[in-house]
């Protein structure tokens, strides 16, 4: 069992290896003492400003030393971490500090101009990094790291605390926030690292976002492996390569999308990538023709898991010699169209969707999952909670079956959500949005295969009599409300869609229909 907390694994590493590297940001690198202080600095300068153990810290900054920096500050001062995707809408950003009550939110210069009249808060303490003009009574970042001494940081923390509020969006219209212990999230990479040959003679690259589950998993990662963490600020598949190159980056983790970039800008220029061990994908499905493609380019090894938020990591992976055995396949597509087989830690069963009971092979049903890893509910949400946690069982909400070797096929999703470039986004919540559009009499929103992002987000409208509305204009309108992962990229115009039985639309036939015009 593990009996670690995040903050211990700074700790740990300053102590063993107090010289070498932690994080590479730019022309910049930092040891692990160096930031083993660092973080002692902010997790005391937080106290120093009259937070207190179990105060929750909204975040809303890029990636860097910084959005590390945070994940480690606030779990070694035992507070909870509201990590927040900044490229969200203000007003959507509004809904998840409404819904956290967060006690303190730190944000970057950048973004003060657009969310300023939704930070300013009672009782909540507004930290901003880097040069704004805002009102007096914000504090800086810099002013708390001085007001903190790097002294070891003694809160008692019990690895079953809650760590982190993390918001997903889950399978309807609002956003729901998990709940996850130390424990659960070091119990994934702990039983991750028993599983996946993962290199513990050079660093990672951090490609994914520090607001995302699995960004924040990369990072805690690299601390467990006592490893340095390559830092970008934005995804680039240019610089991803150089920094590669440069470093001698060993493993790296992204979404489809990522992949599919680096490979079209490894064909174009000139790079030497031979440093790359293992290269892991997750966050929705990869085209078999693309993995192909990867695996002829590439000098590295795959894997891909299968995971999410209320699982609080991955439960099954399609190993590096499940892709080479692939190639070797009569139809490989098929064994590259699965997500592995369930991981030794976690017991994945696929049930009846009426009454739960275990189905058997090749026989598609919800997914449920029991694992040490499972989160531990959702904020303010029982009966979603409920719903979703039962028992030891996490209910995904994913359709899928285990074939007779043991393979898991996700094969729909329960709620139809889509997923786009590894983001979830929630087909009732852009459904929502563009019904509010008068010309819009009603709207399904469903994700196709793309290449490049996994799913594309699209919506199927049927207009008013007399109405007439273009798709650029609609998909404008969407984009005022929404996040630009979440609006349309595509719309169709029909004049009615296909129902059951009981009126439902059916977007199963809808995907069928549109798939073969995109």
């Amino acid at each position: 069992m593990i009996n670690l907390r995040v903050g211990d694994l700074v700790v740990r590493n300053a102590k063993i290896s107090p010289d070498a590297v932690a994080l590479i940001e730019d022309d910049r690198a930092l040891t692990w003492s160096e930031f083993d202080r660092s973080t002692n600095r902010m997790a005391n300068g937080l106290a120093a400003i009259k937070l207190a153990k179990n105060d929750r810290i909204a975040t809303v900054i890029r990636n860097g030393a910084a959005a590390v920096q945070m994940i480690f500050s606030i779990a070694k001062a035992g507070m909870l971490a509201v990590p927040i995707n900044y490229g969200l809408t203000t007003g959507e950003i509004e809904v998840l500090l409404d819904d956290s009550k967060p006690n303190a939110i730190i944000v970057d210069a950048e973004f003060v101009d657009r969310l300023r009249d939704i930070l300013t808060r009672p009782g909540v303490t507004v930290i901003v990094r880097g040069e704004a003009a805002v009102p007096p009574e914000w504090l800086s970042y810099q002013s708390i790291e001085e007001r903190g001494d790097e002294n070891t940081v003694t809160v008692n923390i019990d690895p079953d605390e809650i760590r982190t509020i993390r918001y997903t969006s889950g399978t309807t219209a609002a956003p729901k926030g998990c709940l996850g212990t130390h424990r659960q999230i070091l119990s994934s990479i702990d039983n991750f690292f028993s599983q996946i040959p993962v290199s513990s003679t050079g660093p990672f690259l951090q490609m994914l976002p520090l607001f995302s589950g699995a960004g924040i998993w990369m990072a805690i990662a690299a601390a467990y492996h006592g490893v340095a963490n390559v830092l970008t600020r934005d995804f680039d598949p240019r610089d991803a390569l150089q920094k590669i190159e440069t470093h001698g980056v060993t493993h790296t983790c992204g979404v489809p999308t990522m992949m599919s970039r680096l490979g079209d800008e490894l064909r174009k220029g000139t790079y030497n990538i031979d440093s790359l061990q293992l290269f892991g994908y997750t966050g929705s499905k990869m085209p078999p023709g693309t993995i192909r493609r990867a695996l002829d380019l590439f000098p590295c090894g795959f894997y891909q898991g299968f995971g999410g938020g209320e699982m609080g990591g991955l439960v099954s992976y399609l190993m590096p010699e499940h892709h080479r055995e692939a190639l070797l396949l009569e139809n490989p597509a098929r064994l590259l169209a699965s997500v592995g087989r369930p991981a030794k830690y976690a017991e994945i069963c696929i049930r009846n969707l009426q009454d739960g009971t275990p189905l058997p092979p090749n026989e598609p049903g919800e997914i449920t999952v029991r694992s040490p890893s499972n989160f531990s509910g959702y904020l303010n949400r029982p009966e979603d909670t409920a719903k979703t946690l039962r028992g030891e069982w996490v209910y995904t909400g994913d359709i899928g079956y285990l074939d007779d070797d043991g393979f898991l096929f996700a094969v729909d999703r329960a709620k139809d959500m889509v997923v786009t470039g590894g983001m979830n986004v929630s087909s009732a919540e852009v459904e929502a949005v563009l019904s509010e559009h008068p010309c819009v009499k009603a709207v399904a929103v469903i994700g196709l295969p793309s290449d490049e992002w996994g799913e594309t987000v699209t919506a199927v409208v049927v207009l008013h009599e007399g109405q007439d509305i273009s798709e650029s204009e609609l998909i404008g309108f969407a984009r005022k409300q929404l996040a630009g992962y979440k609006s349309p990229k595509a719309v169709h115009f029909v004049t009615t869609f296909p129902m059951n039985s009981v009126g439902k639309i059916l977007k199963r036939e809808l995907r069928d229909q549109f798939a073969a015009v995109r």
